[in-house]
């Protein structure tokens, strides 16, 4: 029977070490997967999410990498108040409070199941942190997990999608990065020709999917979208990115935020 690694159970520091070598086999950015929201395994997934009623918990999330994460590090996400976001940085195991983190993106571990046994009693586990109490899914049946996992190695979607923890997060957000990390900026602090898809030498990708239900129909809407430059998906290296307020500080400069 899948399962998942418990939302009330406190992370240990060996979750957080087999997490980094997850995250570290996710395709890099640079060869993103490829995703048809009008594929049957995409709409398969999100009608999972919609039966079970857990889209207020999880969105469908594209898995990707922006860097390889070192070892004794983690990928841990803060929030952000000048502006309104996350940053998303490898940062030490030996800095974390286990107490004060919660699973963000959680994935099967496509490189440890290699027999139909091993896929059938997979668990999903977490490759990315955030910074916050631990968090609560409610009553969502335990089949939930079975069942979209199941769909992951039957459509071949295991090394593509995951789900991504709502929780502190509402809203549609746009991500910018860089070699040190990754900001999360809420879409309308974002100028609107960047947002909009005008702003030259700049696209936008979509990474994560909200499910919403009306009238019996399950939809999907693009929330989380990342920046693409004309040399890739990390903003080129620049020396002022040394930290969350360098990064800031080249986005106010490019004319990034909204007015």
């Amino acid at each position: 029977m899948a399962d998942i690694l418990p939302f009330s159970a406190n992370i240990t520091e060996e979750t957080l070490i087999a997490s980094t070598r997850l995250h570290n086999r996710f395709a890099p950015d640079t060869a993103f997967p490829q995703i048809d929201v009008l594929s049957d395994g995409f709409k398969e997934l999100c009608a999972i999410i919609a039966k079970y009623n857990a889209q207020s918990h999880f969105r469908l999330r594209l898995l990707h990498r922006h860097t390889t994460i070192p070892e004794g590090h983690i990928l841990f996400g803060t929030g952000t108040t000048e502006p309104c976001g996350y940053w998303t940085r490898p940062t030490r195991i030996s800095d974390i409070d286990l107490q004060k983190i919660h699973p963000h993106i959680i994935s099967v571990d496509t490189a440890s199941c290699t027999t139909d046994d091993e896929k059938r009693d997979a668990l999903l586990f977490p490759s990315e942190f955030r910074e916050g109490p631990l968090v609560s899914v409610g009553y969502i049946d335990g089949n939930f997990f079975t069942e979209f996992t199941h769909c992951l190695w039957t459509k071949g979607l295991g090394n593509t999608l995951g789900l991504e923890v709502i929780q502190g997060q509402a809203g549609k957000m746009i991500e910018f990065s860089f070699d040190i990390g990754s900001l999360l900026l809420q879409e309308d602090k974002v100028a609107a020709d960047v947002r909009d898809g005008r702003r030259e030498y700049v696209t936008l990708r979509e990474t994560g999917w909200s499910v919403t239900v009306k009238d019996g129909l399950v939809d999907t809407t693009g929330e989380t979208r990342c920046v693409e430059y004309s040399t890739g998906h990390v903003k080129a290296t620049d020396t002022r990115a040394k930290s969350l307020s360098g990064a800031v500080e080249i986005l106010r400069d490019e004319g990034i935020f909204a007015t």
